[in-house]
């Protein structure tokens, strides 16, 4: 699971601005390898949760590309079924997840734009966190 953050210019993090992006949902952001052009999604499975990373510019403007490129297709439903629910992560009970299908996909589209877009401010860095 991975938790992307903003550090403000001044080494604060903004925890109104982050993002979960748990196993169910990197997992299923891995089958869209059929698109070849997601390089920053496919980079965001890559790194290792339990080292702090801080994405750098080329990182985030391959992820700006890819949100660019899956936002027609999530609207058209061109993609793969995204899962019903996240956050299950090996226990099974639906009651501790969350739903995400298609509107819950476009939220979190929205809430990679919103950071990628904050952290195009001067002295902000995108850290990407492992979660317990």
């Amino acid at each position: 699971m991975l938790s992307l953050e903003i550090k403000d210019a001044n080494g604060r993090w903004l925890e109104e601005a982050a993002t979960v992006l748990d196993a169910e949902l990197l997992e299923y952001l891995a089958t869209l390898e059929t698109l070849p052009h997601l390089t920053g999604m496919h980079a965001l499975r890559r790194l290792d949760p339990a080292e702090g990373t801080s994405l750098d510019e080329t990182l985030r403007a391959a992820l700006q590309a890819d949100i660019e490129a899956l936002a027609p297709r999530v609207r058209t439903r061109n993609l793969p079924e995204p899962p019903a629910w996240v956050g299950l992560e090996g226990l099974g009970d639906i009651r501790l997840g969350e739903e995400l299908g298609w509107p819950g996909l476009v939220d979190v589209l929205n809430r990679l734009s919103r950071l990628l877009a904050l952290a195009r401010e001067p002295g902000v860095e995108l850290w990407a966190l492992g979660e317990e």
